[in-house]
């Protein structure tokens, strides 16, 4: 078998089984293990899929700007959104981070409640204000002009002297191995500190974020708490995530 018929065939497997195994693969390739490692080394040098240990994930589809993925899937992303509002309890210290879908949350939240939100979206900063008597916090450093969210040490030394009751964060990407992750490594620096310092987390996914894996680590899937997704999301991804004790909301 040729090299780039190799590919193809890792790519299909991959595409139908959500992850392959270099173990499983140099079988039924019909080569040796390190012929495989390097097939998944060079697929994942082209970025047409996620190295890990042992195998490969699919790679995120999610594009890194915000500005990008603002008009994609706003549908599913009101959906979950207006679905994790009965997360967020009156009189609850919150954790918001970026993303378009936890924009939407904070869109959907119900006037006059009462609740305290520190977010590192400017973005949902603004939409908080426009929900009543909320109390809004927005960390302060560098705001990152492609995922539109503060990041560096002034924010996360800001996050270690609270301690939130719930954190709700918008990953590019969960998976039951890879965690949740996201594109940028910075943003992920701070989204590993929120998610440390709060009591609960929620991830809000929608059905094209959950099975593939991005760059950047913010923590395991068993972190997570609640996973908020749509209607489309494959019946086989939320069952792992069940699974692991994660409770899932369909919207």
């Amino acid at each position: 078998m040729l090299a780039a018929e190799r590919h193809d065939a890792i790519l299909s497997l991959l595409s139908d089984e959500g992850r392959v195994l270099a173990s499983d693969l140099a079988p039924r390739l019909g080569v040796s293990l390190d012929t495989v490692r390097r097939d998944l080394d060079g697929l994942a040098t082209m970025g047409a899929l996620r190295r890990v240990h042992g195998g490969a994930l699919p790679t995120t589809s999610s594009p890194a700007r915000f500005v990008d993925r603002r008009d994609i899937d706003v549908a599913a992303k009101r959906a979950i959104g207006a679905a994790a509002v009965d997360l967020v309890r009156p009189g609850a210290v919150v954790l918001l981070g970026g993303g378009t879908t936890v924009l939407e949350l904070a869109r959907a939240l119900p006037d006059g409640l009462e609740a305290a939100f520190v977010t590192s979206a400017p973005d949902v900063a603004v939409a908080l204000l426009d929900r009543g008597a909320l109390e809004v916090v927005l960390l302060g450093g560098p705001v990152n002009a492609d995922t539109r969210t503060v990041t560096g040490a002034e924010a996360a030394q800001t996050l270690h002297t609270l301690r939130a009751d719930l954190c709700v964060l918008g990953a590019c990407s969960l998976h039951t191995e890879a965690g949740v992750t996201v594109l940028d490594r910075a943003e992920a620096a701070l989204q590993r500190t929120m998610l440390e310092r709060a009591a609960r987390t929620a991830v809000l996914a929608d059905a094209s974020k959950l099975g593939s894996a991005g760059p950047y680590v913010v923590g395991p899937a068993g972190a997570v708490d609640v996973v908020v997704t749509d209607r489309c999301a494959p019946a086989a991804e939320l069952a792992e995530l069940v699974g692991l004790g994660i409770e899932v909301i369909r919207a």
